[in-house]
C-alpha cells in the first residue's frame, strides 16, 4: 500500500519564511557588530604601529619627528607632514627615498610655489593602508590620497606664546599668532622625549579624524565647519570649542586629503581644543593655521588615541574637557587618573 507524502501548506510555508526572516533580522546586527569589532581592532593596530614608528624615529634621530615647516625665505620648503617623516619606520623606505626634501609638497599635480617642478607630486597618489581606518570609507578627493589619522598639535598655540604645547613642533621660522596680539617667529623645535615631563603614557601623539567625502555643502561628521575670525578672536580654548560646536556654516568637505601635506585639515595634525567627535572647524581657509580640527571616528562612543609610550586607548566622547585638554600637553603638569578616559 503506497503512503502519500503530505506537502507543505501555504500557511506553513509562510510561517517558515517568517521565522527565517526573524532569524536573519536577529543575526544581522550581530554580524555587523562583529565586523565593526574587527575593523576597530585593525584601527587600533594601525595606531599602535604609528606610535611605535614615533619611538623608532626618536631612537634614530634623538628627537620626535617635526609636523612640518612653515616659512623659509618666503617659501614653505620641507613642509612635508609628520607621516612622511616616519615612512622608513612603517616599512616604506623606498617611498621615503623618493621624497625630494629640497622642495616642499605641491598643492596638486601641476606643482606650486613650494615645488615648482612638481618633483614630489608622486607622493600625493600613494595610498598606505596603515594610514587609514577601515571603519572610515570616505574618499575626500578621488584624485589624491588620504588618511584617517592625524598627529596631535596640542591645544591652541595662541594662548601658549604661539608655540605648540604638545609633542609637535615646526622646523624653520614659524608664523603663528600670539593672542591677543603678536606673532611667534621663533623656531619651535626640535622636541625630544626628555621634554615630555608629563610622561609618555599621558601624552597623546595620534588620533583618528573622519575623512571628508568631497562634499561642497551640507552638514555631518565628515564636514569641516567655518567659524570666521581668527584664533585670537576668542579668549580661551573652551571658547574656541564652544564657537566651533555652534557653527553651522559649511567650510570644507575634503578633510584628510593628501596625507603628505603638513597643515591641519589635510595631512597634518589636529588639536585638543575641540572635544572628541565634536565638530571640526576652520577660521577662514584650510591653509591658515591653527585651525581647530578635532579627533573624530565612526566607532561608537569615542575615538582611538595613540600615546607616546606606544599604547592605544579608547577615549570616550564623554571625557572631561580638562582631561582631553591635559593629554595634549607634554609639560602641563596635569594629574590624570587611570579611569579618566
Amino acid at each position: 500500500m503506497l503512503s502519500r507524502r503530505r506537502a507543505f501548506t501555504l500557511i506553513e510555508l509562510l510561517v517558515v519564511i517568517a521565522i527565517i526572516a526573524v532569524l536573519i533580522a536577529l543575526l544581522l546586527p550581530a554580524v555587523q557588530a562583529a565586523r565593526e569589532a574587527a575593523r576597530r581592532a585593525q584601527c587600533v593596530n594601525n595606531l599602535k604601529q604609528l606610535g611605535l614608528a614615533i619611538q623608532n624615529y626618536h631612537d634614530a634621530n634623538n628627537a620626535l619627528p617635526p609636523t612640518g615647516m612653515r616659512i623659509v625665505a618666503g617659501v614653505s620648503f620641507q613642509n612635508q607632514s609628520l607621516k612622511v617623516r616616519i615612512l622608513p619606520f612603517i616599512e616604506q623606505q623606498p617611498l621615503f627615498n623618493s621624497v625630494n626634501f629640497s622642495f616642499g609638497m605641491p598643492t596638486g599635480d601641476t606643482g606650486s610655489s613650494e615645488d615648482p617642478m612638481g618633483s614630489n607630486t608622486t607622493l600625493l597618489h600613494v595610498t598606505i593602508s596603515a594610514y587609514n581606518c577601515p571603519s572610515d570609507a570616505n574618499i575626500p578627493n578621488p584624485t589624491y590620497n588620504f588618511s584617517s589619522y592625524a598627529n596631535t598639535l596640542g591645544n591652541s598655540p595662541g594662548f601658549n606664546g604661539g608655540m605648540f604645547d604638545g609633542a609637535a613642533y615646526y622646523i624653520g621660522t614659524v608664523s603663528i599668532p600670539i593672542c591677543p596680539t603678536g606673532t611667534n617667529t621663533a623656531n619651535m623645535g626640535p622636541v625630544s622625549l626628555a621634554a615630555v615631563i608629563d610622561g609618555t603614557s599621558n601624552t597623546a601623539i595620534f588620533s583618528e579624524v573622519i575623512k571628508g567625502r568631497g562634499a561642497t555643502s551640507g552638514l555631518g561628521s565628515d564636514i569641516t565647519f567655518k567659524m570666521g575670525g581668527t584664533s585670537c578672536t576668542y579668549t580661551t580654548d573652551f571658547a574656541i570649542n564652544s564657537a566651533c560646536q555652534a557653527s553651522t556654516t559649511f567650510g570644507d568637505g575634503q578633510r584628510g586629503m593628501q596625507w603628505p601635506r603638513y597643515y591641519e585639515g589635510r595631512g597634518g595634525g589636529y588639536f585638543h581644543t575641540v572635544v572628541p567627535n565634536g565638530k571640526s572647524c576652520i577660521y577662514s581657509s584650510e591653509g591658515s593655521p591653527p585651525n581647530p580640527i578635532g579627533a573624530s571616528s565612526y566607532h561608537s562612543g569615542g575615538v582611538n588615541v595613540s600615546f607616546l609610550d606606544g599604547s592605544v586607548r579608547f577615549v570616550k566622547n564623554s571625557v572631561a574637557y580638562q582631561t582631553w585638554h591635559a593629554i595634549a600637553t607634554r609639560a602641563g603638569g596635569e594629574i590624570i587618573s587611570a579611569d579618566a578616559f
